[in-house]
């Protein structure tokens, strides 16, 4: 059976009732609840609640009132007992849902994603208890705590996106980092980062203004010049077009006719590519020489500054043509995208040429979106 009650704490505190809406609830009863919440499964010693909640009253007294306190909650919410234990205080799983219950499982299973969706506000985001200092310094406590576990979520997720070449991704992780920490220089730039490599350099521009006019009308101080460095570097170099290399088809057949067939196909495959806005393709010849020097496709591409390289195989019998083609990135070696095209060849021009149109138009996504692929560390720049 699902718990009759979920416990709202991240952002604005709230109850919500399966059988339907929770009626109000005083400060005094949501703060044990949240703060047993806080406790998990453990619960909290009955006497360290009665220090944090009564610190003035004698033992008998903070009792009675916790005892109070409980059958308050109980009335209001459930008739089976929400607050359980004898010596240690705890909330009824059985009972009661809790998001910072399910934050907490998500992160230590490794869900990150699903931990940063469920931190929708700092803990108990302005909340307070009257006349209880111990309790508010004691969740206080526990909020700044959450917000740190927050932040380094989207940290990791920032820099597991950049890891994988997802600058798009990992703008949006930087961006709701920068969200909680506007004045950190280090989230700032590595954001800023992120839009230009998605290609969005306007808003990392903006980003950067919006970085400096805050530092210096909340701190009064001069920003960090780094940022502003960068700012200067993103508007004077402006984007840096995406880059392929094309390695000449290998004829898998001996014989004239089919090397032709596949220099032709070649060319024909490196004119298109180059026709599509914002993708740059390295000269044919110094990729081939590179290829031949270095042996090593990946370090070749990296020489000259590529994001990728693609290379294929073509076999012919008679009319008919096998071509397979694969889009290999040059960052890590691996196979990006990969096809096979056949067709019946009457015309030898217009064989090549039809083939090569098939192929840029099947990866012709995967072209746009080749500057996800990042170059090499030591890429010619």
């Amino acid at each position: 059976m699902a718990p009759a009650l979920t416990l709202r704490l991240f952002g604005t505190p709230r109850i919500e009732r399966f059988a339907g809406p929770a009626p109000a609830f005083g400060s005094q009863p949501l703060a044990l609840l949240a703060v047993l919440a806080c406790a998990g499964e453990r619960g909290m010693p009955r006497d360290k609640v009665l220090a944090l909640f009564w610190p003035e009253a004698t033992p008998g007294r903070a009792a009675h009132r916790l005892s109070q306190l409980t059958h308050s909650i109980r009335r209001r919410l459930s008739p089976e007992d929400v607050v359980g234990g004898t010596s240690d205080l705890r909330l009824s799983p059985e009972r009661v849902r809790c998001d910072l219950w399910d934050f907490e499982a998500a992160r230590r299973e490794g869900e990150l994603e699903r931990a940063a969706t469920l931190y929708t506000g700092p803990l108990l985001d302005g909340f307070f208890v009257p006349d209880s200092p111990e309790v508010e310094r004691w969740l206080d406590r526990r909020r700044t705590a959450l917000a740190r576990e927050h932040r380094e979520i989207l940290e990791a997720l920032a820099v597991e996106a950049e890891g994988r070449g997802e600058a798009q991704r990992a703008a949006l992780w930087w961006r709701q980092l920068a969200e909680h920490d506007p004045l950190s220089s280090r989230v700032t730039m590595r954001l800023m980062t992120a839009l230009a490599a998605s290609g969005d350099r306007a808003r990392a521009l903006e980003r950067a203004q919006a970085y400096e006019k805050q530092f210096r009308e909340e701190l009064e101080a001069d920003p960090n010049p780094a940022v502003l460095a960068l700012a200067r570097h993103l508007k004077t170099t402006g984007p840096r077009a995406a880059a392929i290399g094309v390695l000449p088809i290998e004829p898998l057949d001996e014989g004239e006719e089919a090397s032709r067939f596949a220099q032709g196909v070649t060319e024909e495959l490196t004119s298109l590519a180059a026709g599509i806005p914002g993708l740059r393709v390295a000269a044919r010849t110094s990729l081939v020489a590179l290829h031949r020097e270095l042996k090593d496709l990946r370090e070749a591409g990296a020489r000259l500054g590529l994001n990728a390289v693609l290379e294929g195989s073509l076999r012919r019998s008679g009319r008919r043509v096998r071509l397979t083609m694969r889009l290999v990135d040059v960052g890590d070696g691996c196979q990006r995208w990969g096809g096979r095209f056949e067709r019946e060849v009457d015309d030898e021009f217009a064989g090549q040429e039809a083939l090569a149109r098939e192929v840029v138009e099947a990866m012709r996504a995967e072209l746009r979106d080749v500057t996800s692929i990042p170059t090499r560390p030591d890429a010619a720049m």
